[in-house]
């Protein structure tokens, strides 16, 4: 089970499955005529811009980042940073207004990233926190973005703490926790991202929106390998 796992992280062909995956889920939302103009007024030109095919476009960036930071692969940050900076402003046009205070953050932890893991040895990730000291600063860091989100999200969102405004803060709090343990170059990082996933497929199944189970399926099945992955270069 361990090389079938190993042998997905590392497969092109499961790079291609992925990135076909998000971007036909895109499509048969119907998503990918939309144009700017949709959601915001700010002059004509809104009309000209194809929000729609941008987006499409973000969630393939998304996958590869994804995939290419499992094989611990530099320019999945890379791809990562270019992908939050759409992400975000995506998100702001689409009604999260805590996107202007959240996403440079994310911003930043990538550019972190980058840095860091260009001076750590190639291929292999950083040696695990043991011991209690281990439980404390992931404690600690996941204590303190899940506060940092509530707060930077309720100044975004003016206070209204509606619907949106708890799932979001939610799922960024999670997020930001797994993307600065990839920052520092840990492999626990993919169990955060493994839980986040499965949260994420149980609110598909909820919601019937059987379309994005897919997507969460196959990064729960990539989660799990990167995290074997990732083990194997500790030793």
């Amino acid at each position: 089970m361990k090389k079938v796992l190993k042998f997905f992280v590392k497969s092109k062909y499961a790079d291609l499955v992925g990135v076909a995956l998000v971007i036909s889920i895109a499509i048969y939302s119907g998503y990918l005529s939309t144009k700017l103009s949709n959601y915001v007024d700010w002059g004509p030109w809104t009309n000209l811009v194809p929000l729609g095919f941008i987006s499409v476009i973000n969630v393939g960036l998304s996958m590869m980042s994804t995939r290419l930071t499992g094989r611990l692969s530099n320019l999945g940050n890379i791809l990562g940073i270019i992908n939050t900076v759409l992400s975000g402003i995506i998100d702001y046009i689409l009604g999260n207004k805590g996107a202007i205070l959240t996403y440079p953050i994310t911003f930043f932890i990538y550019t972190f990233a980058i840095k860091h893991w260009q001076k750590s040895d190639k291929g292999k990730a950083s040696q695990p926190l043991t011991g209690y000291k281990s439980y404390i600063a992931i404690g600690a860091i996941t204590i303190g973005t899940f506060i940092f989100s509530f707060v930077t999200n309720y100044i975004g969102y003016f206070g209204d703490m509606n619907i949106l405004f708890w799932i979001t803060t939610f799922v960024f709090g999670f997020s930001m926790t797994a993307n600065i343990l990839n920052a520092l170059k840990l492999s626990v990082q993919w169990q955060f991202w493994t839980i986040y996933n499965i949260l994420q497929t149980v609110k598909a199944l909820i919601q019937g929106n059987y379309a994005n189970l897919g997507k969460y399926i196959f990064y729960i099945i990539n989660s799990i390998s990167a995290m074997v992955f990732w083990k194997d270069t500790e030793e």
